[in-house]
């Protein structure tokens, strides 16, 4: 069965290609390398840089940015624009990037730019030269860096993504995807779920109707899911189960969603909650929703670095 393909940044996958030769061992990465497909890519030794060497950086010049090795005062812009050009449109098949954070060329948000020939970064940071055409070329799928990955929001959005984008692909029949995910998707955004709905309602979809289908479904998936969707979520499927449940039952929940609303206990124990009362009640179409495992539960760690806690 297929896997979720990433391409991801060769030196997080213990390999020395880092300027100061270097390796890194990262934790996300060897917690995934089971559940998906890895691609890696070093843009810098591509291009014929040398392990160790020189750092580069990203220098302004007026309203361009250079790559350039300040020690020589080499510029590597062009080769590294064309590497980019090149490996980009060798790409088949990829459903999410993990890029080095801070890096001159992979870095996503996060890299220092200096002011030409000078040894002050600029404080506004910026987007590497690789990793400025990958964000260009594919904005509709999940990019990140192992920085803010060590956050557990963020990083269970980033799986959630890639998961639900991967099971788009070996579902198929688009009804059978849709029915499971529903409410996933209704969780990031009820308008486009309604066209989605729409478009799943016709009696024979066409390949045109599927290829629009596929097309909302990383419209959707681009937008961000907060606690007010996911409650409303929760309340509605809450609702249907009250009238069977005691007064000190319904009162436990709903103290349950304040404290999850306040930050005191984490998504986990709400849907575990929520979970029981599904199976209690034999709701199987409830228990067959992706939104409370949209990814294998072996990749669920708590573990967060306090890093990057705005998605």
């Amino acid at each position: 069965m297929r896997k979720p393909k990433l391409i991801i940044s060769k030196c997080l996958n213990s390999e020395k290609c880092r300027y100061n030769g270097q390796a890194y061992d990262d934790k996300v990465i060897s917690l995934l390398r089971k559940y998906v497909d890895l691609e890696t890519v070093c843009p810098e030794t591509e291009i014929g840089l040398k392990v160790p060497r020189n750092p580069i950086r990203i220098e302004k010049y007026d309203n361009k940015y250079k790559l350039v090795e300040p020690s020589d005062n080499i510029d590597y812009t062009s080769q590294m624009m064309e590497f980019a050009e090149e490996f980009l449109s060798n790409i088949d098949d990829v459903d999410g990037f993990i890029l080095k954070s801070k890096s001159p060329s992979c870095g996503i948000r996060d890299v220092k730019v200096y002011p030409k020939n000078q040894k002050c970064s600029i404080n506004k940071k910026g987007q590497g030269i690789f990793s400025s055409k990958i964000i260009e070329k594919y904005s509709t799928i999940p990019i990140e860096d192992e920085g803010r990955l060590k956050n557990y929001n963020i990083r269970d959005e980033f799986l959630t993504k890639i998961f639900t984008i991967n099971n788009l692909k070996c579902e198929n029949s688009i009804w059978d995807f849709h029915n499971k995910n529903s409410l996933l998707l209704k969780s990031y955004n009820e308008d486009i779920y309604n066209d989605l709905n729409i478009i799943v309602s016709k009696e024979n979809m066409n390949e045109d109707d599927k290829t629009l289908y596929k097309n909302k479904v990383y419209e959707i998936l681009n937008n961000k899911r907060d606690k007010s969707k996911i409650l409303n979520l929760i309340k509605n499927i809450f609702e249907k189960y009250k009238t069977y449940l005691s007064k000190n039952e319904i009162n436990y929940f709903i103290n349950l969603l304040n404290l999850y609303e306040n930050r005191k206990i984490p998504f986990s124990s709400v849907i575990v909650a929520i979970q029981i009362y599904a199976i209690r009640f034999d709701d199987k179409d409830l228990l067959n929703q992706t939104f409370f495992n949209p990814y294998p539960i072996e990749l669920i760690s708590i573990a967060d670095s306090g890093k990057g806690r705005n998605l």
